[in-house]
């Protein structure tokens, strides 16, 4: 397994990533009406329509691809861009496989859930064989944290607004 990870380039984990995210994940989640089960998981005061819940995920997409670009432009120095899709990934991986635990039934994007957790995995075992450093991990974290609180923050921001335009 090592041997076959040495011979992979990272690159492919992020860019792997948002290919299962858009359109797999998002496809799999609305199949299973991912809006209603974010509403009675979060308590929402109401359901996102379809629109409202895509252009969000448009959002967290638009984001990623953004440092996606950014990792690929010079991928030794701008490394944690794309740690950090791969730390995304692995959060919403675990969010689905906890509630799905947590429910003792599947969350909405449990299969493609599981395909982030081993693309993850298997992203994280190649970065440790790499010997990255950890000054590159902790920038890493925050690069992944930031992959969720700026969207969320831009979502806050325009909820308002999108949900008078699609009730």
């Amino acid at each position: 397994m090592i041997r076959f990870l040495k011979k992979i380039d990272f690159k492919y984990f992020p860019i792997l990533a948002l290919i299962a995210y858009i359109p797999f994940h998002l496809v799999e989640e609305a199949i299973g009406d991912f809006p209603y089960w974010m509403s009675t998981h979060y308590n929402l005061p109401k359901v996102l329509s379809y629109p409202h819940w895509l252009i969000n995920n448009g959002i967290f997409f638009v984001i990623l691809l953004i440092g996606l670009f950014v990792f690929l432009k010079n991928r030794k120095k701008n490394l944690a861009f794309g740690i950090g899709i791969i730390i995304w990934i692995f959060l919403n991986s675990i969010e689905h496989i906890a509630f799905s635990f947590l429910d003792q039934k599947a969350s909405p994007g449990i299969i493609t859930a599981l395909f982030f957790l081993l693309l993850s995995v298997l992203g994280f075992i190649k970065l440790y064989v790499e010997k990255v450093s950890p000054k590159t991990i902790l920038k890493s974290i925050l690069v992944g944290i930031a992959y969720w609180v700026i969207p969320i923050g831009i979502i806050v921001l325009v909820g308002g607004y999108l949900a008078r335009i699609f009730p």
